[in-house]
């Protein structure tokens, strides 16, 4: 118990005591000091190369338009589009929520002659689409309706500047042939 008691003695004395000299500042040595460290620190910085501002920070470039980043995101929303055809029922809607599965005797739609969904997105500058128009003839049936719910779930990064539309057809054969509209119009 002695032990303990000296141990303790012993480490807040060296706790207590001091490296400096035996000299104690006073507030205006301290706040003098401080002065000086401070105006060699305003040298240093006179001194150092001041990095080029003239071009756009990492942080405006954040803010622009992300073709790149749209582009993936559209990628992915369209490859989960490409497969309403499959999953939608025609006339009946009524689905299972055990299996997930229509009723039997249940086909699906027709595919028709026009197998693209020409879409149009307008996104907001908080990066979530504001405006989704699917052109006829998906604009009304399941099948487009199915499109516009696989679209409307994109996210881009939020950015500064006006609302940016995107054009795109949607191949609902199944082909993954989905893509901006103008590179969609050059592959027929």
């Amino acid at each position: 118990m002695q032990q303990r008691f000296l141990g303790l003695f012993a480490l807040a004395l060296v706790a207590c005591a001091s490296n400096e000299p035996g000299e104690v500042k006073s507030p205006d040595q301290i706040l003098a000091e401080q002065e000086a460290l401070g105006d060699e620190q305003l040298k240093k910085e006179a001194t150092a190369p001041r990095p080029d501002t003239s071009e756009s920070s990492s942080e405006e470039k954040k803010r622009e338009w992300d073709a790149k980043q749209a582009d993936l995101e559209l990628h992915r929303a369209a490859h989960s589009a490409e497969t309403c055809p499959d999953s939608v029922v025609e006339g009946d809607k009524n689905i299972d929520p055990k299996t997930g599965k229509p009723p039997k005797g249940s086909k699906a739609p027709s595919k028709g002659k026009d197998t693209k969904a020409n879409v149009k997105i307008t996104f907001a500058n908080d990066g979530h689409v504001k405006e989704l128009n699917v052109a006829p003839p998906y604009d009304e049936n399941p099948v487009g309706k199915c499109v516009q719910r696989a679209l409307n779930a994109v996210i881009v990064p939020a950015y500064v500047g006006s609302e940016h539309t995107e054009e795109w057809t949607i191949d609902l054969t199944g082909g993954k042939k989905s893509g901006p509209a103008a590179a969609a119009a050059k592959t027929e």
